[in-house]
């Protein structure tokens, strides 16, 4: 079926409004607080997320768990990011007008309008939501892999950081309802998947491997920037892994050693962020992404070394 016909598809199944009904009678402040809500399901967050989660194991916390879970939970980050490039370039269905018109907040300083016109918009196609498939695979994953907390307090967080978010990006008049509602339905079944593949998140190596073909599809139906750096990350991650997996403790041995981690973390995806944000070439874009991410994967065991 033509990706024409399946725009018009999306656009008569949501031909109730429930996107311009939310999104018309929000004032500014509601707006801006959901725009704060919905960076919980964007790729900084989750990839600082599921790294620190592998790099302070045990001392992660309330919820602190083996390093190889925690690894699955960053390894989803990846899955994630070269994924949704595939799905969003498969279909190329379109955003809800409006999605790229700024939010104005009255006496806001420029650089504060920057900021919140940055997360109040959006750009490219719509479909699936990749916020609502992001946030259902990494904070799914991060439920999935706690065993000191009741299902019914992990699963009942995962579910409404899920829920806010997904409703965020309605608020926020990017997306309509059936992006969400397939983002969330394409989470939860990669995740159990991938939660089975990788015998109950113990095997990382399986997932990683998996990011790189997924980034390697991803390239080759739009190479740019972003698929690059999707296949760049994902090969670092793996390739790193490969060779430190044996080396890295299960644990960190104290506070100190994951501080030191923490803080190669910091750099290693604020330089992740300049090369993005920069545009580079897609050479030194995919470098940037391989020696980041696998700076990250080597973290741990660096940090020991250096404490």
């Amino acid at each position: 079926m033509p990706n024409h016909l399946f725009g018009q598809i999306q656009r008569y199944s949501c031909g109730i409004g429930i996107t311009e009904l939310l999104y018309g009678q929000a004032p500014w402040q509601v707006i801006v607080l959901f725009a704060v809500i919905s960076q919980l399901g964007d790729v900084w967050f989750l990839f600082l997320l599921g790294g620190s989660l592998y790099i302070a194991g045990r001392h992660f916390p309330w919820c602190g768990v083996e390093r190889r879970r925690g690894l699955f939970v960053f390894g989803l980050v990846l899955i994630y990011i070269s994924l949704i490039g595939v799905l969003k370039n498969v279909f190329m269905l379109p955003r809800p007008p409006g999605a790229t018109t700024s939010l104005t907040v009255p006496g806001l300083p420029i650089l504060f309008s920057a900021v919140i016109a940055a997360i109040t918009t959006a750009h490219g196609f719509g479909f699936p939501s990749g916020h609502a498939l992001g946030t259902t695979l990494v904070w799914g994953g991060f439920a999935l892999v706690l065993d000191r907390k009741s299902n019914h307090a992990r699963f009942g967080v995962a579910g409404a950081v899920i829920f806010l978010v997904s409703l965020a990006r309605l608020v926020l008049g990017v997306h309509y309802p059936v992006d969400v509602l397939a983002g969330i339905g394409i989470g939860i079944l990669s995740l159990g998947i991938l939660y089975r593949l990788t015998d109950d998140g113990t095997a990382p190596t399986r997932l990683l491997f998996l990011a790189v073909v997924i980034g390697f599809v991803g390239l080759v139906i739009n190479p740019s920037v972003e698929s690059v750096a999707a296949l760049g990350g994902a090969l670092g991650g793996w390739t790193v892994w490969r060779t430190v997996a044996d080396l890295t403790s299960a644990h960190p041995a104290d506070r100190r050693e994951v501080t030191v981690g923490f803080a190669m973390l910091a750099l290693a995806a604020g330089f992740v962020g300049g090369i993005y944000a920069l545009r580079l070439s897609y050479i030194v874009t995919f470098l940037g992404a391989v020696v980041a991410v696998g700076t990250i994967v080597a973290t741990p065991l660096l940090s020991e070394k250096l404490t």
